[in-house]
């Protein structure tokens, strides 16, 4: 028997149905491509974006802690300094004529704002430029007042005519110089060295004025055995 079959032998195929024909407006493209560009889907695009890591701030450097730490302190140090040396400066006392209730070498704080407030009281012992020589500093006791009228005889102090008793003079002047009459201002003082008879003070230049004076002295603050705060003198 033959096993070969012929084209006739062949049963006939049914006929396809026609496709639907379609127009390029029917077909979206995903997404495009340019040329050189990776491609990715648009939705991939959109909810996969790698998520965005901030780097790690870096630790301050301990050298840059230090030295902005240094600044501020040596800051502190200059503010202060500059207001300790404004309104409380300090003083190094040079010489004999207020002995001997201070002697050379002592160091004293001097008080500059109570005189912004007014002025130094009697007794006071007051540091001001001297009248006589340029660029120098005295350091006296304030013994008359504005508007008083002094008068020494024989070395001993008179207050509009009342004779001023002076516990902390161990030696009154004895010299004619030293004697007169001065009339205050109202705006001067007369003030003496404690040692009378080896002072240049208003003795020699007569009354000063209140802006000549500095600061009153507060506190002796060396040699250490001698510290005091010098209170008002109770006349």
């Amino acid at each position: 028997m033959d096993d070969r079959y012929s084209p006739d032998d062949l049963p006939e195929l049914p006929e396809l149905p026609e496709l639907p024909e379609y127009s390029d407006e029917h077909i979206h493209a995903p997404f495009e491509i340019a040329p050189g560009d990776y491609a990715y889907p648009q939705h991939y695009a959109e909810h996969s974006a790698a998520p965005s890591i901030d780097a790690p701030s870096k630790p301050p450097d301990k050298a840059v802690n230090w030295i902005k730490e240094m600044i501020q302190l040596i800051l502190i140090v200059v503010v202060v300094r500059i207001g300790m040396d404004t309104f409380i400066p300090r003083y190094i006392v040079d010489g004999a004529s207020m002995q001997p209730n201070f002697h050379t070498s002592e160091r004293v704080i001097v008080d500059r704002v109570s005189m912004l407030f007014g002025g130094p009281s009697r007794g006071d012992v007051v540091v001001l430029k001297s009248p006589a020589v340029v660029d120098e500093l005295l350091i006296k006791r304030v013994i008359g007042l504005p508007g008083e009228t002094i008068s020494i005889q024989d070395g001993r102090v008179y207050i509009d005519g009342v004779l001023l008793k002076e516990s902390y003079i161990n030696e009154f002047c004895t010299y004619r110089s030293c004697n007169g009459v001065w009339e205050l201002g109202p705006d001067q003082y007369f003030v003496l060295g404690d040692n009378r008879s080896h002072s240049l003070d208003s003795h020699s230049f007569g009354p000063v004025e209140g802006s000549a004076i500095i600061g009153i002295a507060r506190v002796r603050y060396w040699p250490l055995d001698e510290l005091a705060i010098f209170d008002k003198v109770d006349y």
